[in-house]
């Protein structure tokens, strides 16, 4: 029993302390700035120093990352802050022993971690500053990004066959992929689809008696730019919706489901779009779809029917022209 005990003592020590296991005692930091050549020096260290772009090895610390950036006569200190690492943060929250390893890591500065990506910006003509980088690298002419995106809020204005009405739920996917034409504007187009499920994660539902269902797939195309962190989009977008009207009987063991009734409809409208980075990859994004215009049965007629939802998106950058990476505009 003992022996029992100990093993899963050491067990629990193993599985819990996820970023003093998984996490190197270095990390690397890729080192741009938006005007090259520019020299830099790392933690007050002026006996080195390094031509941007370049990879830079640290320690892991809870300390700031000082860098030392010079150019000409124009000097700035950068800080570039230090946080705790996802292995920190997720392999403990997920592991056998997750407050054993929050423990352990706590005395570990291998809980730390900094940006993958510094991308310095040297355009501003100021002296000694503290702060004035980003961990992305701003977009360019011919960017070319994917999105994939999982709406966690959606509101659907639609037709229900006897008249028009709300839904509200969450879930749902969509794809879409952006051109950059110059440095700050692009096209994009997207597809996908909502849902009015009852829950913001996938799980299996079980109705019994009268029940609706609702869905909408779209497609749109958009134009739009970047500020700062915000990335804004208008265009043209298609969508179809669909109202199902359903009775579930339950005769034990067995159960019935029966479709009572179904409406679909096509519709025509403008599409808005706003979006916040988080991160290099991760963006929130709210999204207004209004419809003027319906078609159905070859007949073409005007009534207003919306979606509005809430996504997460994840942008994935898929090429980059590799000429312009050294000369990086703000």
């Amino acid at each position: 029993m003992k022996l029992r005990i100990s093993l899963a003592i050491v067990t629990a020590l193993i599985l819990g302390s996820c970023a003093t296991i998984l996490n190197q005692k270095t990390v690397n930091v890729n080192v741009q700035s938006d005007s090259p050549p520019v020299k830099i020096s790392v933690n007050n260290d002026t006996s080195v120093w390094l031509e941007t772009p370049t990879v830079i090895k640290v320690e892991r610390s809870r300390n700031d990352l000082l860098i030392l950036a010079k150019r000409d006569s124009v000097h700035k200190l950068i800080q570039v802050n230090s946080r705790l690492s996802a292995a920190f943060w997720l392999g403990n929250m997920f592991s056998g022993a997750g407050i054993i390893g929050y423990g352990i890591d706590l005395s570990n500065p291998k809980r730390f971690t900094y940006p993958p990506l510094v991308n310095i910006n040297f355009q501003e003509k100021t002296g000694y500053i503290k702060k004035s980088y980003k961990t992305w690298l701003p977009p360019q002419r011919h960017l070319v990004n994917l999105k994939i995106s999982i709406p966690e809020a959606n509101h659907l204005f639609l037709n229900k066959g006897h008249g028009y009405g709300n839904a509200f739920g969450f879930l749902g996917i969509s794809g879409g992929a952006e051109l950059y034409l110059t440095e700050k504007y692009f096209l994009g187009a997207d597809i996908g689809t909502l849902t009015d499920f009852m829950i913001p994660f996938p799980a299996p539902l079980d109705y019994e008696g009268y029940y609706e269902k609702n869905y909408a797939t779209f497609g749109d195309i958009m134009a739009g730019s970047d500020y700062k962190r915000w990335h804004y989009a208008i265009g043209l977008q298609y969508t179809e919706t669909s109202h199902y009207q359903g009775e579930t009987e339950v005769h034990s063991p067995v159960y019935s489901d029966t479709l009572k009734y179904e409406k679909h409809q096509n519709n025509f409208g403008l599409s808005f779009s706003t979006k916040y980075r988080i991160s290099s990859i991760f963006n929130v994004g709210l999204n207004y779809y209004p419809s003027f215009l319906v078609f159905n049965n070859n007949n073409l007629s005007a009534h207003y029917t919306h979606l509005i939802f809430l996504d997460l998106i994840f942008r994935i950058e898929v090429y980059r022209p590799k000429k312009l990476t050294t000369k990086l505009t703000n």
